[in-house]
């Protein structure tokens, strides 16, 4: 039904009710300009449907970044081994470190309840540069045969991460 066969329905008053409560002006008792001829032919034109790329159903591998100095993070799905769910710190800051990326987060897989939290590199940032272009951040992130997490980071630079004593030694 249409705005103007719903008001002789309703009664002017009562739709004018109804578009005040919706945040819209009550109509007004000049009727609307006929649409121009370029106007019309828009709205006559059917859409025409859009077929979906395989590409535009996967999910993205980039998060969107808000800043334009930098492109985003690669996403790294968390992974779970034995109970405990690693995965990295979206801002190290939040958890107590000293630094943005490069930070592994432990957590209980049912609770989330925090474990430990380990920097995994060090992300120096130089004061005389734009900060959050320097952020270094995953890239990969994978349990060896061995039992070790492999993390791969933006850089190139890979570690492995023994998850029972927390220490971290440069891989090749």
């Amino acid at each position: 039904m249409s705005t103007s066969s719903l008001g002789l329905f309703l009664g002017v008053p009562l739709l004018g009710l109804l578009l005040v409560a919706c945040g819209d002006k009550a109509p007004s008792a000049v009727p609307p300009a006929a649409p121009t001829p370029a106007a019309a032919a828009s709205a006559a034109a059917p859409a025409l449907p859009v077929a979906a790329s395989p590409a535009a159903t996967e999910p993205p591998a980039m998060a969107v970044s808000s800043s334009a100095d930098r492109v985003a993070p690669p996403v790294v799905p968390p992974v779970i081994r034995d109970g405990v769910r690693y995965a990295q710190a979206e801002d190290g800051r939040s958890v107590g470190m000293n630094q943005v990326g490069g930070v592994l987060v432990a957590s209980e897989v049912p609770s989330r309840k925090r474990l430990w939290t380990l920097a995994v590199y060090s992300n120096e940032i130089d004061p005389q540069k734009e900060a959050d272009a320097q952020w270094v951040f995953f890239k990969t992130m994978a349990f060896e045969p061995d039992g070790r997490l492999r993390i791969v980071n933006e850089a190139g630079k890979a570690f492995l991460v023994d998850v029972k004593t927390q220490k971290v030694t440069p891989a090749n």
